[in-house]
């Protein structure tokens, strides 16, 4: 297994009466979400946006009236709760980088130090207009995992899912200020990806096949009326993959049979769809693959001429054919 406890905050998208007051906060849900069992945790879109409050009269501010020169300075509160609370969190911010703006999130390791960042793909045109650019496929090597993003508009955008994958992503961390709807599920299903989303309104976090483990935010009366916490969490075994029927469905009862409870195999019927789960700490899901000539689902639509290459390795051994 690779069991990984993870947490989306729901952090409120007002304006706070200051930069520091809105790290403070964050700061709060953190601790809350370490407390709670988190290994990693997802803030929102960009921290330091500001959008002005109609009431008081006060004015939103632009990206480059916003942006960080130093953002490990700025943000050292998170640094900080990172490392005593041994968890790795999401920062999110804009920054200043010489004559560009990026938006972007970095991710701070358990020890406080920075694994990497994801940069936003595919800015909206009033980021464009105002100097943010975009950036370029660059995965986060983290316990195991290879993390990338969606920074709220791309979550639209199939190419920004797909390059990732096909890049070796093992899970999407998807900060922002827009609701994602029913794209993001229909992502994690096809791309084979856990994505969590840290939005105001309503954080998911939403399995390989597209269920939603987890959701909560602003949207419901309770966090409105002043109650519960904006922080929800769902566990994952990152030790499994995902399988289109076809010819992989001829060998799952082979696989139960061998592994036995080593093993959990669920079958999603409408949407074809298998998923090897390893429970056992020793067996990883590369050796069920390689044991059984398994097709991962990834590869199987990527590759259709692989896909008939182990059918036909198949029925040289005198499996009968899917058809």
């Amino acid at each position: 297994m690779n069991n990984k406890t993870i947490a989306a905050v729901a952090l409120s998208s007002r304006d706070f009466s200051s930069f520091a007051a809105r790290l403070k906060e964050a700061r709060h849900w953190v601790e809350c979400a370490a407390d709670s069992g988190a290994d990693l945790i997802v803030l929102p879109e960009a921290l330091n946006l500001w959008r002005g409050d109609g009431e008081t009269g006060q004015k939103a501010l632009t990206f480059e009236e916003v942006a960080l020169d130093n953002w490990q300075k700025d943000c050292s509160i998170l640094i900080e709760v990172a490392a005593r609370k041994r968890v790795a969190v999401t920062v999110p911010v804009v920054t200043r980088e010489g004559k560009h703006l990026t938006n972007s999130f970095f991710l701070v390791d358990r020890d406080g130090s920075v694994r990497g960042r994801y940069q936003k793909m595919r800015p909206t045109v009033g980021e464009l207009e105002q100097g943010v650019q975009p950036g370029q496929v660059s995965l986060i090597e983290w316990e195991g995992l290879k993390i990338g993003g969606a920074i709220c508009f791309d979550v639209y955008f199939p190419w920004v899912f797909e390059k990732q994958a096909q890049a070796g992503a093992t899970l999407i961390l998807a900060p922002g200020l827009t609701p994602g709807g029913s794209y993001l599920n229909f992502f994690a299903m096809h791309y084979s990806l856990p994505i969590v989303q840290s939005y105001p309104a309503w954080s998911r976090i939403i399995d390989l096949d597209g269920r939603e483990l987890a959701q909560g935010g602003y949207r419901g009366e309770t966090l409105r009326y002043g109650f519960g916490t904006p922080v929800i969490l769902a566990t994952i075994n990152f030790n499994r993959e995902a399988f289109y029927a076809d010819i992989n469905q001829l060998r799952m009862n082979d696989v139960q049979k061998m592994y036995g409870r080593r093993v959990r195999i669920t079958f999603d019927q409408p949407n074809m769809l298998f998923v090897v789960e390893s429970l056992d700490p020793d067996l990883s899901i590369q050796e069920v693959i390689r044991e059984f000539g398994l097709v991962p689902k990834q590869a199987y639509f990527r590759d259709p001429e692989g896909s008939y290459e182990a059918e036909e390795r198949w029925n040289a051994r005198g499996i009968r054919s899917a058809t």
